[in-house]
């Protein structure tokens, strides 16, 4: 990258603004208590990085057999390349970018909803999501599918998605927290608050990250 570069000659991230609010946890493990969670504005991808989004980070990416499309969600990304991407993506946009917290993640996810699922009838899945039982054993393009009502796509199924958070289940903190689950799941076992542990090295043909940022 030179001192001329722009983000505007890359391909990049369209983001939405999440308003603030309130909601409660999805589950024991991220609110033991079931208090009301306070969630500041933030902006937050539409959908998973791309392939081609990151190879305009990572030239020597290789995209994986099941996620071969353009705009498919890149995969095999640790933690860490998750965080390199970022970094560089941040340097030129000349933006403080990250990953989001689970709490952010969930509540971007839920949008509004505060049942399993961000739709009312489970029968709908098809609809939102891919799914063991839809995908053929592909990721696919996750904008085939509805977006959430707040306008993100791929929350639900798809790639699980990296967060900022550190996995806390009672005293033990290991790994970090990824959400949404993924094509490999059956259809009933993906929920919004449905939570994930991995090592920050960690790479899986099921995973990928959406990127962040605080409004001010």
């Amino acid at each position: 990258m030179t001192s001329r570069d722009y983000y505007t000659n890359y391909p990049r991230s369209i983001l939405w603004l999440i308003r603030g609010g309130t909601f409660v946890g999805g589950d024991e493990h991220l609110s033991p208590s079931r208090l009301e969670v306070d969630v500041a504005p933030f902006y937050i991808s539409k959908t998973p990085i791309s392939n081609l989004q990151y190879e305009a980070y990572d030239t020597s990416y290789g995209r994986a057999r099941n996620s071969r499309g353009d705009r498919d969600p890149a995969v095999n990304i640790s933690y860490d390349d998750a965080l390199g991407y970022i970094a560089w993506y941040s340097k030129i946009a000349r933006k403080p970018f990250r990953l989001p917290t689970e709490i952010e993640w969930e509540y971007a996810c839920r949008a509004g909803s505060q049942g399993h699922l961000f739709f009312e009838n489970p029968a709908d899945a098809d609809a939102y999501m891919w799914h063991r039982g839809n995908s053929g054993a592909c990721i696919g393009d996750l904008e085939e599918k509805k977006a959430n009502p707040w306008g993100l796509w791929g929350c639900l199924g798809g790639v699980w998605e990296w967060t900022s958070s550190i996995y806390e289940a009672g005293n033990d903190s290991s790994g970090y927290v990824l959400r949404g689950g993924s094509y490999r799941l059956d259809a009933k076992e993906i929920t919004c608050s449905l939570r994930l542990s991995e090592a920050a090295a960690t790479r899986r043909e099921d995973v990928g990250f959406r990127i962040a940022r605080n409004l001010r």
